[in-house]
């Protein structure tokens, strides 16, 4: 005799679900005490959360310096969102990140907010629900999920995030101080292999130009006295231009740059720069090209000129004599990335397996290593004062030959309420 079909009643749908999610909270724990790799805990945390809500996607965001980094999504439009950076302070995520508050919307469109990817996901994209993870009072991450349904999520879905959001705090902490303390060890190694091996050469230069003026300076020929020189101030230069590179990797020892942020005319510092890279590389010619009207952006003047100096030398070092070192300034495409700096040359190029990896602390390419001698610091230290000031950098190989680096500073202008920048799924 069949039996009657079995009815759950919201009390048992009630109980699977908290029965689901202790499951879910447990099995966080459980890959924490075992799995150190962040991002492993984070995949398997939104895989396992989507069977327990109904979800178009989700990711999992962690504060890293003044950046607020995709570091785990799932959904059609995960590929678009892993890895994306959100600058401080801009938008909805970093609203619920720094007030350590929850957000919820059952229309974006109709609430006025976009989701800043592509079209494609801004269209689709209806519910958001968002839930800061703070760990010993901090925001430290944002742990986000959509739907392509209106009012798609309520106050369950708000508490089973609010939930897993404090079992994950734990873990992102753990791994994080790992992560910092593996990266302080490795710049210590690197400040002291620096100083033992990369400032003895000019040193050694300066100082043996010197000890000869002293001695011999009455009897050399003119030529030979402005060479030696030449020789102590372009060392000397050198010399300067190292150990700031080195403060700037002290200060990344600890995990975060920090620097005084103000408004700043790229336009003026790029050509102070050029002028000062021209006296350095007489062999080479420089010229720049600066757009009109140019947004101001926020940034620190002095390490603006160290990245765009540091460019220059990276561009002259790998190109040949008597050719054109070119620097472009302009409005950025997206206007909220405010105004980007591309240095064009026709040295060796890039190859395209690389790009990501030339500013990795230590690397130099194959053919870069062969051209000529370097610590492998310079775009290491561009990419942390870049990071520091909210923008992004880039190195691509150039279709007609050499290589283009640039990097994009966002504009100096107020924050508007831009929703949620770092959820595009």
């Amino acid at each position: 005799m069949p039996q009657p079909a079995r009815v759950e009643g919201p009390r048992g749908r009630s109980s699977r679900r908290s029965a689901a999610t202790a499951a879910l909270v447990l099995e966080i724990a459980t890959a924490a005490a075992g799995e150190r790799e962040l991002d492993h805990i984070l995949a398997t945390t939104l895989d396992r959360l989507r069977a327990v809500v109904r979800l178009t996607g989700g990711s999992i965001a962690i504060v890293e310096g003044d950046d607020l980094v995709v570091r785990a999504a799932v959904g059609p439009f995960a590929d678009e969102a892993l890895g994306q950076r959100l600058p401080r302070g801009r938008g909805r995520s970093w609203q619920v990140v720094l007030n350590r508050t929850s957000f919820v919307t059952g229309d974006l469109q109709a609430a006025g907010m976009v989701v800043r990817t592509s079209a494609r996901a801004a269209r689709a994209i209806r519910s958001w629900l968002g839930v800061p993870i703070v760990r010993r009072g901090e925001g430290i991450g944002l742990l986000e999920i959509d739907s392509t349904r209106r009012n798609a999520f309520g106050d369950r879905d708000h508490d089973l995030l609010d939930t897993v959001a404090r079992a994950l705090a734990g873990p992102i902490d753990l791994a994080s101080r790992y992560a910092a303390e593996r990266r302080a060890a490795i710049l210590r190694d690197a400040f002291i292999g620096v100083i033992s091996h990369e400032l003895r050469t000019p040193i050694t230069t300066i100082y043996g130009a010197s000890t000869m003026l002293r001695r011999r300076g009455e009897s050399l020929d003119p030529i030979a006295r402005q060479q030696a020189i030449a020789d102590i101030e372009a060392e000397a230069d050198r010399l300067r231009r190292l150990i700031e590179d080195l403060l700037v990797m002290s200060r990344a020892e600890g995990g975060r740059v920090e620097l005084a942020r103000e408004p700043v005319l790229l336009g003026h510092v790029v050509r102070r720069a050029c002028e000062a890279e021209a006296v350095v590389w007489p062999r080479h010619g420089f010229r720049s090209s600066i757009a009109r009207n140019l947004p101001i952006v926020f940034a620190e003047e002095t390490y603006v000129e160290q990245i765009v100096r540091n460019l220059l030398t990276n561009a002259a070092k790998y190109s040949p004599e008597g050719s054109e070192v070119r620097i472009v300034v302009e409005a950025a495409d997206d206007p909220e990335r405010g105004v980007r700096v591309r240095v064009l040359d026709d040295g060796i190029g890039i190859d395209t397996a690389e790009p990501d990896r030339l500013f990795d602390l230590f690397y130099r390419a194959p053919a870069a290593t062969r051209l000529a001698s370097g610590a492998g610091i310079g775009l290491f230290v561009c990419r942390e004062l870049v990071a520091a000031m909210g923008g992004r950098i880039w190195a691509m190989g150039r279709p007609t030959g050499g290589a283009e680096f640039g990097f994009s500073l966002p504009a100096a202008e107020s924050d508007g309420d831009v929703e949620p920048d770092a959820s595009p799924r």
